[in-house]
């Protein structure tokens, strides 16, 4: 949708302030990664998150067992692309987060169908539940985490338009990731297996292995060969880094390390993701990231 800068009148520090703190609290290895931006640019990744998490939050943390449930968040969702839509077009909205995020798009020139994309993504997950092979789950994931590589790299800055391919396969290696990580707590809290039906079949599994928390070996080498895959997407998207323009490479290198580094941890734990969810403490943070500025480096 083409639409005129129109003119924004909020409380931009106040504004910023809010965002940073979705950020912070919401994407602890997002905000660790993103403080290693310009402040110019720390400053728009918070507005992007932001954007991106409200909607999310619809979805995760409001009950939907109902028909009337599902329908009272779809309709929530619908009045945030609403509220969105006329930020985006006139500049006004009730929310400064979303004039914040408005004013990013338009400065940065992000297409505005990304963000058309991702509140469709969200708007599934609150009538899908389980996905028949890869290809649906990627179609997912396209609008859930892959448009988010595509507004990063606005952001960022780049000339060849093959670094958005890159980018893309980030957001399926990030979304893959937190997949494997989360598949106990998606199921059990939401009802939802993120992972293609007919590969769990492939491997004697199905959806009451993950209801029951049956870690077998055959799920072990499920929970592999979807590693396995994950990798692949962050040796693709890490070949797009040094497209980027200089100064967001070494942040966009540091995530990329920290989320592959989840895989690593799952690993360590016999690629069982049951007994807790993993992540990486802060001095294993400062090790990769060392790690990370000479892959922004290569």
């Amino acid at each position: 949708m083409e639409s005129a800068t129109p003119q924004f009148s909020f409380d931009r520090p106040a504004a910023l302030r809010e965002a940073r703190a979705i950020l912070r609290h919401h994407g602890k290895s997002y905000y660790y990664s993103t403080c290693l931006f310009p402040r110019e640019l720390q400053d728009a990744t918070c507005a992007v998150y932001a954007f991106v998490r409200l909607p999310d939050e619809i979805v995760d943390n409001s009950p939907c067992e109902t028909p009337a449930d599902l329908e009272r968040v779809r309709q929530e969702l619908t009045d945030f692309g609403e509220e969105w839509r006329r930020a985006y077009q006139s500049g006004e909205s009730n929310h400064a987060v979303l004039q914040l995020a408005a004013q990013t798009w338009h400065k940065y020139r992000i297409p505005y169908e990304y963000s058309e994309e991702f509140l469709r993504a969200m708007i599934q997950d609150t009538h899908q539940t389980d996905y028949a092979a890869y290809a649906d789950l990627e179609g997912y994931m396209y609008g859930s985490a892959a448009v988010i590589g595509l507004m990063m790299s606005h952001l960022i800055g780049f000339q060849e338009p093959k670094t958005l391919e890159h980018a893309q396969k980030l957001g399926y290696a990030m979304q893959l990731t937190n997949f494997l990580r989360d598949i106990d707590e998606d199921f059990q809290l939401r009802n939802r297996v993120y992972m293609p039906a007919d590969e769990l079949a492939r491997f004697n599994l199905s959806r009451d292995d993950i209801k029951n928390r049956h870690f077998s070996p055959d799920f072990r080498a499920f929970m592999e060969f979807q590693g396995a895959r994950a990798l692949q997407l962050y040796e693709e998207a890490n070949a797009g880094i040094p497209l980027l323009n200089r100064e967001g490479r070494f942040a966009v290198a540091t995530a990329s390390t920290l989320y592959r580094a989840i895989l690593g941890k799952l690993e360590q734990q016999g690629w069982n993701p049951f007994p807790r969810r993993v992540k990486t403490s802060l001095p294993e943070k400062v090790v990769l990231t060392g790690k990370a500025w000479k892959l922004s480096r290569t």
